[in-house]
């Protein structure tokens, strides 16, 4: 099919119908992050992978989260959260943390057998299997749908003393999430653009 777009000619061919709901799945796979809070001795952790960096200075991070999960609720009740990259041989647990309720399961971190502390910064958890953890004040909360966007004012930052974002090796540990329940990694090669 010929159509005439903003003056130019554009061929459509084989284009079929993405319902609103697969839309976002355009975006991926993208990395998975371990969101973690606490509050009045209740802590939660669930995975995002709907997490992008807003801001190197000041250094900020936003997160989309359903307000039905309950890391939600205690994000906006301590106004702090964590940010955990775990490697991908933890898919199953992260994968656990994101199909079970901190509501109805309180120990559900402890189930997964991974070893929680709290933060440098921040009373909420950081999980000590991950390969790098950022610890943030909750910044701002916006409505957004049927999520919410939380921004979050990094105030701490570290990782294991291999990572480097450069490295292939470190590329190969990361788990993209695809959809539902399906994950997969990048191959480790990396692809360098010139720069002109």
């Amino acid at each position: 099919m010929l159509l005439l777009f903003r003056d130019k000619w554009v061929f459509f061919f084989f284009w079929k119908k993405i319902s609103f709901k697969e839309w976002p799945y355009i975006l991926h796979p993208r990395p998975v992050a371990i969101i973690a809070s606490g509050y009045s001795g209740r802590v939660s952790a669930m995975p995002a992978s709907w997490i992008t960096p807003v801001s190197r200075n000041p250094p900020v991070v936003a997160v989309a989260i359903s307000k039905k999960r309950f890391t939600y609720e205690l994000i906006i009740k301590s106004h702090e959260f964590s940010v955990n990259i775990l490697p991908k041989e933890f898919m199953e647990k992260i994968h656990y943390l994101g199909c079970v309720s901190g509501r109805e399961e309180p120990n559900k971190i402890a189930k997964t057998k991974l070893t929680v502390v709290k933060g440098r910064r921040i009373n909420s958890p950081i999980i000590l299997e991950s390969l790098a953890i950022a610890e943030c004040f909750l910044w701002k909360n916006i409505e957004a749908g049927d999520h919410n966007i939380i921004v979050g004012r990094i105030v701490e930052t570290y990782a294991k003393q291999e990572f480097n974002v450069f490295n292939e090796e470190i590329f190969e540990k990361i788990l993209l999430h695809v959809g539902r329940n399906i994950y997969t990694h990048p191959t480790g090669m990396k692809i360098v653009a010139n720069e002109e």
